[in-house]
């Protein structure tokens, strides 16, 4: 008889573990869904694109229906909100958008500011202390190159105010048989908001 109860406050017991796991992860479930926030919107000029969402090494991409519709559950943090067409083209909607728990962020035809992207790097002319740098750009753009002896740069050129598509800026002071790395800036009238950055590149000078 003993033995008959201690079975079955062992099976009430192993009942209540098994349902207080249960509960504890519904509430999980509902507070990981409660953490996140909403970011909605019309851009009435982007139907059938498509929004990144980019916050540190977070990118996130939000479909835009062919009304410029578009809506998407997203972490807290602050986040930079681009428009990516279909041929890769980044346009800036918002500069920063803080998303914070369970709440709604709401864009509705905001200002497109193009963003210039650079399409290619060319370095024709190196000699012993200077080095030509060419590159060009999806759309009309001023720029400057971030330069160094590493990834770290260190040095950067002046920069070039006319945008066009097309550029080419000489780097003087180097030294001699020394390998050089560089990106090229790009941006609209040198505002932060539209800078875009190039991969990292590198030049050897002539001894």
């Amino acid at each position: 008889m003993a033995g008959k109860r201690r079975a079955q406050i062992w099976a009430l017991l192993m009942a209540a573990i098994v349902f207080m796991a249960f509960l504890q992860g519904c509430l999980s479930k509902s507070g990981d869904k409660d953490s996140l926030g909403t970011i909605s919107g019309t851009l009435a000029s982007a139907g059938n694109s498509q929004l990144m969402a980019v916050s540190g090494d977070t990118k996130v991409l939000i479909p835009v229906d062919e009304n410029g519709h578009f809506a998407a559950r997203l972490a807290p943090g602050i986040y930079q909100l681009l428009l990516q067409s279909s041929d890769g083209q980044l346009t800036l909607i918002r500069q920063a958008v803080a998303i914070e728990n369970n709440m709604t962020v709401t864009v509705v035809d905001a200002d497109l500011v193009p963003m210039p992207q650079v399409t290619s790097v060319a370095v024709p002319l190196v000699y012993s202390t200077s080095a030509v740098v060419e590159w060009e750009t999806s759309i009309e753009s001023d720029g400057y190159i971030d330069y160094g002896t590493n990834e770290l740069y260190g040095y950067s050129s002046y920069a070039a105010t006319d945008l066009k598509t097309r550029h080419r800026v000489q780097l003087y002071n180097l030294s001699p048989a020394t390998t050089y790395h560089f990106r090229i800036v790009a941006s609209r009238y040198n505002l932060e908001t539209s800078r875009t950055f190039s991969r990292d590149f590198a030049f050897t000078t002539e001894p």
